[in-house]
C-alpha cells in the first residue's frame, strides 16, 4: 500500500477519497539519530582530547565546536565509547532542521535517552503526541526529575546542534543546564557557537570546551592516520607539510587520503595544495571525484540528494537495478559512505562528502535536481516515509504534491493520537496553500480539537466553511464536508463539556456513513452516544455504540474502538449495570494495551474509568495504579476522564496519609477546571474538597435553591449534574454546624433531591442521593430512618462489591454502618429490611477501619 498522493488532473491538486489510508506512524526516526557515525575504515584514537573530556570530570556541558570536518562527532563518539565500556549511560542524538520542532525535538531526545535508560522515561514519549502545549514543560521537567531520582548518571549527546535556529528548541537545552540536575550531563558538538548560555556554564565552573585548535591534528596524529591508517607511503616531510597545509583539518587530510592513492607523484601533489581549508577541501574533492569511472560519478551525484539511501531508493533514483549492490562497492571504495543499521540496508554519505556532491550536481546537472527529487518524493511516499516524501516534494517545487501528501494521509496520523507529528508536518508547507485546502483546515480542526486548542480548532472550521461557501470544494465533496464539519463542532462541545446540539450536528453524518471515513462516522457515533448519557438516554448511547461498532473496526487506529467501550461503559455504570461497565472498560483497555499500548492516551481513557469503579470496590491497589496511569491525560481528554484522576486520585491519596498531594491534585484539577471552563468538573472539584476536609473554611459555595433549576429535568443533562453536585456541596457545608437549623435545612435538601431523582431512570445519581441522606439523617438524629435506608443502600451495593463507595460519605454514615452491623451482630435486624450478606458488612468494617 502506498501513501496517497494528490491526482493533479486539470492543472489542480485534488485529493483521493477521505477513506484512502497510508502510513500509520509519524515522520520515521532513523537508527542514525540515535547511535554516533560509522566508518568503514579504522580511526585513531584522540588520547590527548580524551585526556582533557577526563579531565573535565562532570561538569554539566562539554562543547565541542568547530569548523565542518574537525572530527567533532568522532571525539564525541569516542567518548561516549570510553564512557559506556566503564558502564555509563550515554545517549545519542543526531540533530537535523527537523528538530527545530520543539515537540519532535522533545520527542526525539525522549527516544535517545529511553534507549540507553528507558526505567527514566516512561511514557514521556506519548505525552508529547497527545497533549497540549504545558506537555512540553510537563515533559522536560518530568524527564529531568526522574533522572535525579534515580541516582544514575546519564551523558546526553546533541551531535549537530548548529542546525537548531528555533528559539523554542535552543531554550530546551538552555533549559536542561538551567534547571536540570548534577547527573544528567550534556555533550553538544557544534560548527557554531551560539544557542547556549557558555558564559554562565564557564562562571560556575560547568563547562569542558574543545575548540577547532584543539581538534587540530598535530604531527603525530597526522602521520598515524595517513601511514598507519591510511596506509600511504609519505615522508616525514610530506606528513608535515599536508598537516601545515590542510592546518590539521581532518576532513582536509582525509580527502588528501583518497587523492593520493595510487599517485607516484604525491610530493608535487602535496605542493600544489595551498590557500584556505575550505579550498583545499574543494580542490581534494575534485581530484577525488575526477578519479572515478563515470558511472560511478553519476550514482554519487544523483544519490547525494537524499540524506539517507537504500537500494531500492538508489535504483529509483539513478535507474541501476542492482542499487544495494553499487552502494557497497562504493563504501568498499572508501567514499564516505556508511551503513547506519544493523542489517545494512541503510546508508548515509559523510556529511561534508554529500555537500560536495550536491554542489556538483548543482554546476554540471542543475535540470536533473527537481526530477530526482520528485522521484525521491515518490519512493518515500510509496514506502509510507511521509516527512521525507513531503520534504522532497517541497525540494522539487512541488507545494501542491506535499499538500495533497498530508490532506490524503493526515487523518491516518490523527487516528493514531499522533497529533503534535501531524501539526509539524503541515507547519512545512507553504502557509498560503494551507489556507486554501479545506482538507487540511478539517484536519488541523481535528488535531487542534484533540490537544483542546480551542481558538486554533475554532479557526480552522471557520475556514473550513469559508472554503464550502466560496465553491472550493467539489460539488460531489461538499454534502460530505458539511458533515465532517458537524462532526468536528460536535466534537468541540463533547470536549468543552457541553450536550446541547451534538445530536444535530451529527446527524448528517450518521445518516451518509457510507461516504465518509470510518473514523469520521465512529467519532460522530461516539459523541451521539455521550448526548444521550447527558440526556439520561442510557438504552440510546448503548444503541448507537452497537451500530457504530463495524464503524470502529474499520478505523486505522485504536482511539475509536475504546472510545465505543468507554462510553458504553459509562452508560452502563450510570444504570447501576456494574459487571457489564467493567467488561466494557477492561476490554476497552485490553485493546489499547494490544495496540498502542499501556502508556497510550486510549489506554489512559479506560485506565480513569476502570480505576474509579475499581476503587469504589475497595481495590485500592490496582485502583491507584491506574488512576496514576490516567493522570497524564492532564486536560487532554473529556470530564468523565478526569474526573478519576483528579477526584478518586485525591482520595486514595487522602487515604494513604498525604493529604498535600491530595491538595495538589484537586488544586491541579481546579485549574484545568478553570482554564477550560468546566462547570462539571469544577463542582465535583469542590464537593470533594469539603468531603476531604481541604477547603477553605471561607469557601464559596452556592446558595441553596429555592426552587432547583433540575426539578423539570433540563435537556442539558450536564448543567444537572453540575447543579446536584454544588446542592450536595451545600449539604455538606451545612452539616459541618452541628446546629439544628443548618442541620434540618441540610436534610430538607437531601430528601427533596431523592425525591427529584427517584423513578427516573438514574440509578447511579438516585444512590448518591440517598447515600447523602443518610448523613443528614443521621446528623439530626433520625437514626432508625438512616439505618434503614442504609441497609437498602448495602443490599444494593452488595451484589457489586462497592463497600468503599459507602464509606465514602463521611463520619456521619460510618456511625450509622457500625451500628447497622452490630444490629447484624445481635441478631436484631428487622425483617422488613432486605437481606445484606454477613462478608460485604464485614467489608463495610474493615474499610471503615482503614479510614
Amino acid at each position: 500500500m502506498t501513501l496517497g498522493r494528490p491526482d493533479t488532473t486539470e492543472g489542480r491538486s485534488r485529493p483521493r477519497s477521505s477513506t484512502t489510508t497510508g502510513s500509520r506512524t509519524p515522520p520515521p526516526s532513523p537508527a542514525t539519530k540515535f547511535r554516533p557515525p560509522e566508518t568503514a575504515r579504522s580511526l585513531i584514537t584522540r588520547e590527548r582530547l580524551l585526556e582533557l573530556l577526563r579531565a573535565g570530570g562532570s561538569r554539566r556541558l562539554i562543547m565541542i565546536h568547530a569548523p565542518t570536518g574537525y572530527g567533532k562527532s568522532i571525539l564525541a563518539a569516542q567518548w561516549r565509547q570510553v564512557l559506556t565500556e566503564q558502564g555509563h549511560a550515554v545517549a545519542w542524538l543526531t540533530v537535523d532542521e527537523d528538530d527545530n520542532n520543539m515537540v519532535w525535538f522533545l520527542a526525539h531526545l525522549v527516544e535517545a535517552i529511553e534507549r540507553v535508560r528507558p526505567d527514566v522515561t516512561g511514557n514521556l514519549r506519548q505525552e508529547l503526541e497527545e497533549h497540549s502545549d504545558d506537555a512540553q514543560r510537563y515533559v522536560l521537567s518530568m524527564l529531568v526529575d526522574r533522572i535525579h531520582e534515580s541516582d544514575r548518571p546519564v551523558l546526553l549527546v546533541l551531535d549537530d546542534w548548529h542546525r537548531i535556529t528555533s528559539p523554542d528548541t535552543l531554550g530546551i537545552a538552555r533549559a536542561l543546564l538551567d534547571e536540570g540536575c548534577h547527573h544528567l550531563q550534556l555533550l553538544v558538538t557544534s560548527r557554531i557557537r551560539t544557542g547556549l548560555p557558555l558564559s554562565r556554564m564557564r562562571m560556575r565552573d560547568e563547562l569542558v570546551e574543545i575548540d577547532s585548535s584543539a581538534l587540530r591534528f598535530d604531527d603525530s596524529e597526522s602521520r598515524s592516520f595517513l601511514v598507519d591508517v591510511g596506509g600511504l607511503t609519505l615522508t616525514g616531510s610530506d606528513v608535515a607539510a599536508l598537516t601545515e597545509t590542510t592546518d590539521g583539518w581532518v576532513a582536509g587530510l582525509q580527502l588528501a587520503s583518497l587523492s593520493l592513492r595510487g599517485r607516484e607523484d604525491s610530493t608535487t601533489l602535496i605542493e600544489r595544495l595551498t590557500g584556505r581549508t575550505q579550498a583545499i577541501g574543494e580542490f581534494l574533492a575534485e581530484n577525488v571525484l575526477d578519479n572515478l569511472a563515470p558511472s560511478t560519478l553519476d550514482f554519487l551525484l544523483t544519490t547525494s540528494i537524499c540524506e539517507r539511501l537504500c537500494g531500492s531508493l538508489a535504483t529509483a533514483l539513478t535507474g541501476n537495478p542492482r542499487g544495494q549492490v553499487a552502494l557497497e562497492k562504493i563504501e568498499e571504495q572508501d567514499l564516505f559512505l556508511r551503513r547506519t543499521d544493523e542489517d545494512g540496508r541503510w546508508f548515509r554519505y559523510h556529511h561534508l562528502f554529500a555537500e560536495f556532491l550536491q554542489q556538483r550536481l548543482e554546476r554540471d546537472h542543475p535540470e536533473k535536481i527537481t526530477e530526482l527529487h520528485r522521484q525521491a518524493a515518490d519512493w518515500f511516499a510509496d514506502h509510507h516515509f511521509l516527512n521525507e516524501a513531503v520534504d522532497h516534494a517541497l525540494a522539487a517545487g512541488d507545494q501542491a504534491v506535499a499538500v495533497g501528501l498530508i490532506e490524503n494521509n493526515g487523518m491516518d496520523l490523527l487516528e493514531h493520537a499522533q497529533m503534535s507529528t501531524l501539526l509539524g508536518l503541515i507547519a512545512k508547507l507553504p502557509s498560503p496553500l494551507v489556507t486554501m485546502s479545506y482538507r487540511l483546515q478539517l484536519i488541523l480542526a481535528w488535531a487542534n480539537n484533540q490537544l483542546l486548542r480551542r481558538e486554533p480548532a475554532r479557526s480552522a472550521l471557520e475556514r473550513a466553511e469559508a472554503l464550502v461557501a466560496l465553491d472550493r470544494v467539489p460539488e460531489t465533496e461538499i454534502d460530505d464536508v458539511r458533515a465532517e464539519i458537524g462532526v468536528v463542532k460536535a466534537e468541540s462541545r463533547l470536549f468543552a463539556d457541553q450536550v446541547t446540539g451534538i445530536t444535530e450536528l451529527v446527524a448528517d453524518a450518521l445518516a451518509r456513513p457510507e461516504n465518509l471515513r470510518p473514523w469520521v462516522v465512529s467519532s460522530a457515533a461516539g459523541n451521539a452516544a455521550f448526548a444521550a448519557v447527558y440526556s439520561f438516554d442510557f438504552d440510546e448511547a448503548r444503541r448507537i455504540q452497537r451500530w457504530a461498532a463495524p464503524y470502529h473496526d474499520r478505523a486505522t487506529g485504536p482511539y475509536s474502538v475504546v472510545w465505543g467501550h468507554c462510553i458504553t461503559g459509562i452508560a452502563a455504570n450510570e444504570q447501576l449495570e456494574i459487571v457489564a461497565a467493567e467488561a466494557q472498560f477492561r476490554e476497552g483497555l485490553r485493546i489499547a494495551v494490544d495496540g498502542p499500548g499501556p502508556h497510550s492516551f486510549a489506554a489512559r481513557l479506560a485506565c480513569a474509568l476502570l480505576g474509579e469503579l475499581l476503587y469504589e470496590r475497595g481495590e485500592l491497589t490496582e485502583a491507584d495504579r491506574l488512576l496514576e496511569e490516567s493522570c497524564a491525560l492532564g486536560s487532554t481528554a473529556g470530564v468523565d476522564f478526569m474526573l478519576g484522576p483528579y477526584v478518586i486520585g485525591a482520595r486514595t491519596k487522602a487515604l494513604a496519609g498525604d493529604r498535600n498531594g491530595a491538595r495538589a491534585r484537586l488544586d491541579e484539577g481546579t485549574a484545568i477546571a478553570t482554564a477550560l471552563d468546566l462547570p462539571r468538573l469544577r463542582a465535583r472539584i469542590d464537593n470533594e474538597r469539603i468531603r476531604l476536609h481541604l477547603h477553605d473554611p471561607a469557601f464559596a459555595l452556592p446558595p441553596p435553591p429555592g426552587s432547583s433549576p433540575t426539578a423539570s429535568q433540563p435537556q442539558d443533562g450536564l448543567a444537572s449534574i453540575t447543579t446536584e453536585l454544588d446542592e450536595s456541596s451545600t449539604v455538606l457545608h451545612l452539616l459541618a454546624d452541628p446546629t439544628p437549623t443548618p442541620t434540618a435545612r441540610a436534610c430538607a435538601l437531601a430528601e427533596a433531591a431523592v425525591s427529584r431523582l427517584s423513578h427516573r431512570g438514574r440509578h447511579r445519581a438516585l444512590l448518591q442521593a440517598n447515600r447523602l441522606l443518610i448523613g443528614t439523617l443521621a446528623a439530626e438524629h433520625r437514626t432508625d430512618e438512616a439505618q434503614a435506608l442504609l441497609a437498602a443502600l448495602a443490599a444494593q451495593c452488595a451484589p457489586h462489591r462497592m463497600s468503599r463507595y459507602l464509606i465514602d460519605a463521611g463520619p456521619p454514615i460510618t456511625a450509622v454502618i457500625d451500628a447497622l452491623i452490630e444490629r447484624h451482630r445481635q441478631g436484631l435486624w428487622p425483617v422488613k429490611w432486605p437481606v445484606v450478606p454477613a462478608e460485604f458488612l464485614s467489608a463495610l468494617q474493615s474499610d471503615a477501619t482503614a479510614t
